[in-house]
């Protein structure tokens, strides 16, 4: 049965006299209805706590000999790291296994959330990127899935446990202002107007890299309004695949972007590669880094802060941050509210634009003379007048 936890009714599943599984709803009745389905779940899987006796390390080695041909290569390789490789197993590697030892040797049955947390720590504290840390994460929860659809375990643990925080997304982040950007355009355009191009399409449309090396002429219509379709992902080295989402979408772009866009698509067929090299060729970051002198133009910045750059330029022209999300291609809206602690220093920079004009600048005008006047006259609030004809005793 529920029990009251505070405010709210926490859900329990118990199997062979312990709690394997909670979770706490607002009403008893939605509590009540949880317990009764993953009853049924379980019971039809038929789990046997004695099954998951077996290592973790043991486990794992099953597990992905499964995934191979399931799943792409890269996310096989990042799962392999789940297991030490040969150097850290012979001690001549730098870098330390992702799981550490205790782990690898323990039960899959008693890894519980206080195990997942405190392996999630400690890897945080390795000083990996939290971007990293959640793809090992994302790694395990697959794992422990796959344990609970083969009887070995009850629940996964790692869905117990919060994520990690990227707590170094605001200051990796760093877009480029408007007055910044257009001075890095025009300075590109002038060593190559075609990466000319490319960087304001990259800054105005938050186009990930690999998603532009593998865009398509025909991803981009202009009816029944201008648009991007987002199918396609091909980081360099790897093959084509779907968007880091797992799924397409949509890009509308401005009135200002269509000719720069039909300047890549001039000449080529349907199913050739939209933006491509001055030679026409598919883009690489080493040949766009040198043709572009990156390093001296981009005022510090990577190809990837101009991503960054389209979504803050976006909301700050007051587009609500649902579309931006959709835009952008984010799977939850707490990655693009990161975006929200960038505002303050492009609003600043908006707001003085406006002081400065010159509307301003005339009011700052009449501020001065106004205020020379009241050193001459009573009208300055901030100077007290003589106190003449008071006596000086109290």
């Amino acid at each position: 049965m529920p029990v009251r936890r505070g405010d709210k009714w926490e859900g329990r599943l118990k199997v062979g006299g312990r709690v394997v599984a909670t979770r706490r709803f607002e009403l008893k009745r939605q509590a009540a209805d949880w317990e009764r389905k993953q009853r049924l779940a379980f019971d039809e899987r038929g789990y046997d706590p004695s099954a998951g006796k077996v290592a973790v390390e043991d486990a794992l080695t099953e597990w992905l000999e499964q995934r191979e041909g399931k799943v792409s290569q890269t996310t096989l390789d990042t799962d392999r790291y789940l297991l030490p490789t040969e150097g850290q197993l012979a001690g001549t590697s730098r870098r330390e296994p992702v799981l550490p030892l205790w782990f690898r040797k323990l039960h899959v049955v008693k890894i519980n959330a206080s195990a997942i947390a405190k392996w999630q720590d400690d890897l945080g504290k390795r000083d990996p990127a939290p971007t990293t840390v959640s793809r090992y994460r994302n790694s395990l929860s697959s794992f422990f899935s796959w344990c609970v659809s083969e009887g070995y375990i009850a629940h996964n643990p790692v869905a117990s446990t919060k994520p990690p925080k990227d707590r170094r997304a605001r200051e990796d982040m760093r877009p480029l202002p408007a007055p910044e950007f257009e001075a890095v355009v025009a300075e590109i355009t002038e060593l190559s107007p075609v990466y000319g191009d490319l960087v304001l399409v990259l800054g105005r449309t938050g186009l990930r890299w690999g998603e532009a090396r593998a865009m398509q002429v025909r991803d981009f219509a202009e009816v029944p309004m201008p648009l991007l379709h987002v199918l396609r992902n091909q980081p360099e080295g790897a093959d084509i695949k779907a968007p880091k989402s797992g799924k397409g979408r949509k890009l509308p772009i401005p009135d200002y972007l269509v000719p720069v866009i039909r300047r890549f698509a001039q000449g080529k067929a349907p199913t050739d590669l939209l933006f491509t090299s001055p030679q026409g060729g598919q883009l690489y970051r080493t040949s766009f880094v040198r043709a572009t002198k990156w390093e001296a133009t981009s005022r510090g910045r990577t190809r990837h802060d101009l991503r960054h750059t389209a979504a803050c330029e976006w909301l700050i022209q007051g587009v609500p941050l649902t579309t931006v999300q959709a835009w952008l291609g984010h799977g939850s809206i707490q990655i693009t509210a990161r975006y929200l602690h960038h505002l303050g220093d492009f609003a600043d920079r908006a707001a003085l634009d406006v002081l400065n004009s010159a509307a301003s600048k005339a009011l700052s005008e009449r501020a001065k003379k106004l205020s020379g006047l009241s050193r001459f006259g009573t009208t300055d609030p901030h100077r007290q007048a003589p106190d003449h004809g008071r006596g000086l005793s109290r």
